[in-house]
């Protein structure tokens, strides 16, 4: 398996280790074992080891960088401090999110401009890598996902045509910002256009 554990914030990890692990693990559809989370993110399980302070991918999938390791530690804290309502199952769009009009701008802004620009005219490639991570089309050019246990995304993508370039946009289950802040929220849809990208 891959592993990142620095030059991660510290202070991340004290935050996590002070949570209760059974009502993280209740709360974020983990499992807890060993001083370890098991959770899967993207259809592929990652272990937090909270003892060692490092995050560990499967070996077939993209490195367990910073800012999915920072997605995961985040996701199980905050899920270890609240009680999040159950998800949904409504979908909506970012700037719906509460706070999210005015978070999700300038250096927050999601990174969609990549997609269109990796597959301007041949979504179907998109389709093709976006089912590998399992996705699912819900219809055309339209991919959901269960990124985490407890948290439902979508991808919509419109090709290029003679009018218009192509465009690419996410919706987010519309409970999502109980289980992630809105900062994660965002690391969440980049690590998802990452692994999306050829």
């Amino acid at each position: 398996m891959s592993e990142v554990n620095l030059p991660f914030p510290p202070a991340l990890w004290d935050d996590l280790s002070l949570v209760d692990p059974q009502k993280a693990s209740q709360n974020s559809g983990a499992t807890f074992e060993d001083g370890r989370f098991t959770i899967d993110f993207l259809c592929a399980p990652f272990i937090v080891d909270v003892k060692q302070r490092l995050v560990l991918g499967p070996p077939n999938r993209l490195k367990a960088d910073f800012q999915r390791a920072l997605v995961l530690v985040v996701h199980l804290t905050h899920c270890g401090q609240t009680d999040p309502p159950d998800p949904s199952g409504r979908l909506i769009g970012t700037m719906e999110v509460p706070g999210g009009a005015m978070f999700f701008r300038g250096p927050h802004e999601v990174a969609t401009a990549p997609l269109a620009e990796a597959y301007p005219t041949t979504p179907e490639l998109l389709a093709v890598k976006a089912f590998t991570r399992g996705a699912e089309e819900s219809s055309q050019y339209l991919f959901t996902w269960q990124v985490l246990p407890k948290v439902q995304i979508a991808c919509v993508f419109d090709p290029q045509d003679e009018e218009f370039p192509a465009q690419a946009g996410y919706l987010v289950d519309s409970h999502a910002h109980f289980y992630l802040p809105l900062d994660a929220l965002w690391g969440l849809l980049n690590v998802v256009t990452l692994e999306l990208l050829p």
